[in-house]
This record gives structure tokens, C-alpha cells and sequence, in this order.
């Protein structure tokens, strides 16, 4: 048997992975015919069959099975060799990446000069994005999670704050007839179930799911709606409507790799994000805020919140 080559390794991956040719040929940059062609090639290399083809599929023979968990194993240790070899090519003055959600990064945004500067004058970039992006994969080299850091080997997580939110109105608006504003469902059904308690059955004139737009939403329009504390009590045209609700409270935890952390900057902005975040864990908790429940209009809103 002529002895396996990593492409052809890659390829029985590919199709495992993808679960049909035709998305590996095109994840692979290869037509349907040429991926097909090369692993059969690889199949009678191996003198073992991998796929049963059917009609419309390739079904794994149980050789293949055993052999997938292999290939996967070899396809982690190739990638994790790529990301190693990434890192310690990195130029020592290449930006350290930070990503975070949006609320995060405008927090993060705030403090970007005193971060950059407690670091030795490091540059950061801060990408905002929901997704929660790879960086053992090296799409970041340090990340801000809200709950669930990842348990995989190599990383390592530190928890650093909460950030809290809370029923928001402008000074001006009544709560008790102001437009409410909640959360889309898959975003935060906690968020979104306190908003329908205090409503206590008035409609939701929309959902938004950025926690920065929702901010935006009380200020320009007039709406009730969640905003974290950290952004809406520093704002004098806000008050609040209630304490921030522990069960809509978010735990906040720095993660970083094993591979970004062999760079020096990067384990100075990780030093610096702690300290920033320990500086201002009260504003992020909401805490040493009175509460400024407004009374109109029978007291609706507020005995609701």
C-alpha cells in the first residue's frame, strides 16, 4: 500500500466534514468530477473503501467511520500547527485583535487610548460582532465572552465583571405611554421576558437586538426599553426605571489561546483590559445608581417594574 499523502488525508476530511461532495468541491475550490476522482484514487491507494455511493450521497463504510475520526484528529493537529507557526511570525509591533459584542466594544472604545498606553503603547484593533470568531483559529487574538467560555485544551478564561442592564426612559418621555422596545427572542429571552412583565400588557412597538441600538432607541425616540447600565446611567437626559434585574445580567469573561499568548503584546493588553475592567466593574454592574422610578399616570409603569 502506497503510503498516505496529507492532501489526500485533507480531501476524506473535506467530504466527512461537509457531509456531501459537492459542498467539499466547492469548500475545497475543485469541481464535483476532480474531487470525485481523487478519492476514489485515495481509496484505492488505502486498497480499503471508504464511501458507499448511493444515488444521491456517499455513505462512510465502517472503515471509513474509523478512519474519519483520524483524519479529523490529523486535520486538528495541521491547523493547530498553522495557527503556531501564524503566531510566531507575528511582527512584535502587529495590532493585537480584541473582539467583542457591540456593547463591549463601545465600552472597550471608551478605554481604547488608556488600554493601548497601559500596554506599552500597543495597537489594538476591536472587532465588534456577535460571532463568536475562532482565535484558536487566530480570527482574534483575545476575546470578551458573556457567559460560556470555551473548555477546549489551549485556551485560558478569566472571569472580569458583569454587565448589567436596566429599564430605561428619557427625562422627558412618560413611561406609562412611551413606545416600548424589546429584545428579538434568540438574542435574550430573559431580557425579553422582564421587558413583557413590566409592559404588564401593553404591545411591544418593536425588537431590536443590539443592546447599543436599543440605548440609541430610548435617547432619540423616546421609547422604554433595556440598556446596559454602564452606557444609560451616565447619561443625564436617562433615568432609570428600576434596579438592573440580576437574572438579565451577563458574566463577562477574558479569553485568550495558548498560541496568541506567546506574543508579548498580547499578554500586556491582556493585563491591561483586567485592570480596566476591575477600575470599572461598579458602572458595569450598575451599581451606586439610585433607581429614579417616575410616577404618571397611575403608576402603571412603575408598580410593573
Amino acid at each position: 500500500m502506497a503510503p498516505a499523502q496529507w492532501d489526500d488525508i485533507a480531501l476524506f476530511h473535506a467530504v466527512v466534514a461537509h457531509r456531501a461532495l459537492v459542498l467539499a468541491a466547492a469548500a475545497l475550490g475543485l469541481s464535483d468530477a476532480t474531487l470525485a476522482r481523487r478519492i476514489k484514487a485515495f481509496e484505492a491507494r488505502l486498497g480499503v473503501p471508504l464511501f458507499r455511493r448511493t444515488a444521491n450521497r456517499l455513505v462512510l463504510t465502517e472503515a471509513g467511520a474509523a478512519l474519519a475520526a483520524d483524519a479529523a484528529e490529523i486535520a486538528s493537529g495541521v491547523e493547530r500547527f498553522v495557527n503556531r507557526a501564524r503566531a510566531m511570525r507575528a511582527a512584535d509591533d502587529a495590532p493585537v485583535r480584541i473582539t467583542a459584542t457591540t456593547s463591549i466594544s463601545l465600552f472597550l472604545t471608551m478605554h481604547a487610548t488608556g488600554i493601548s498606553a497601559a500596554a506599552g503603547n500597543v495597537e489594538i484593533v476591536i472587532i465588534s460582532t456577535r460571532e463568536r470568531l475562532d482565535i484558536a483559529r487566530g480570527d482574534a487574538d483575545i476575546a470578551v465572552r458573556m457567559h460560556k467560555p470555551p473548555q477546549e485544551n489551549g485556551h485560558f478564561s478569566q472571569k472580569v465583571g458583569r454587565l448589567a442592564q436596566a429599564l430605561y426612559a428619557r427625562r422627558d418621555a412618560d413611561p406609562a405611554t412611551a413606545p416600548i422596545i424589546s429584545v428579538n427572542r434568540e438574542v435574550s429571552s430573559r431580557i425579553d421576558q422582564h421587558i413583557l412583565r413590566w409592559a404588564n400588557g401593553r404591545p411591544i412597538a418593536a425588537r431590536v437586538g443590539d443592546s447599543a441600538a436599543r440605548y440609541e432607541s430610548i435617547r432619540s425616540s423616546g421609547a422604554v426599553s433595556m440598556a446596559p447600565c454602564f452606557m444609560a446611567d451616565a447619561d443625564e437626559a436617562l433615568v432609570r426605571l428600576g434596579p438592573p434585574p440580576p437574572e438579565t445580567a451577563d458574566e463577562i469573561f477574558l479569553v485568550s489561546h495558548e498560541v496568541s499568548r506567546q506574543r508579548p503584546a498580547v499578554l500586556a493588553v491582556l493585563k491591561a483590559l483586567q485592570s480596566v475592567f476591575r477600575e470599572n466593574r461598579a458602572r458595569l454592574n450598575g451599581d451606586g445608581v439610585a433607581s429614579s422610578i417616575i410616577h404618571r399616570a397611575g403608576d402603571q409603569s412603575a408598580a410593573s417594574g
